[in-house]
């Protein structure tokens, strides 16, 4: 098992589970359209991000982006982890804890002293990012209208 930066192949093989991610992330607030999905992609790939594969057996078993912004409320560089996910064959065998690691890890000695991430309501990843350190900064509420 390895954890290494995606090529330009396996770059293109998460986008196709674009879909995939989208409507298990999201937890039903996003629609599931793929420009949707692709406006999620988009920034972090266009703003020099990447994404960390975890491999297997010549196999593709989940992967984490990593990039960077600046924070809203800071005007500080912060890294970001803007997606994970384990395709359903390998989950349950600690590799999204792996991919977390390792992305934190680069975040961290590439100076960066903060890591942030969203996760929806209702998204059971939460309870591993709590395990991992992150603590909640916001709520966004919301009332439907309709």
């Amino acid at each position: 098992m390895t954890i290494r930066k995606a090529t330009e192949r396996e770059t293109r093989e998460i986008i196709r589970h674009s879909m995939d991610v989208l409507k298990e992330s999201s937890v039903g607030h996003i629609p599931e359209e793929q420009e949707k999905a692709q406006q999620m992609i988009s920034p972090l790939l266009a703003s020099g991000g990447y994404y960390l594969v975890h491999t297997g057996n010549g196999s593709l078993q989940g992967w984490i982006g990593v990039g960077s912004t600046i924070d809203y409320y800071t005007d500080k560089p912060v890294g970001v982890i803007p997606e994970l996910y384990v395709l359903r064959q390998y989950r349950k065998q600690g590799i999204a804890t792996k991919l977390c690691k390792e992305a934190i890890a680069r975040l961290q000695q590439s100076g960066y002293a903060a890591v942030q991430l969203n996760v929806f309501a209702g998204n059971s990843i939460k309870q591993l990012y709590g395990k991992l350190g992150f603590e909640e900064v916001t709520t966004l509420m919301q009332k439907r209208l309709d």
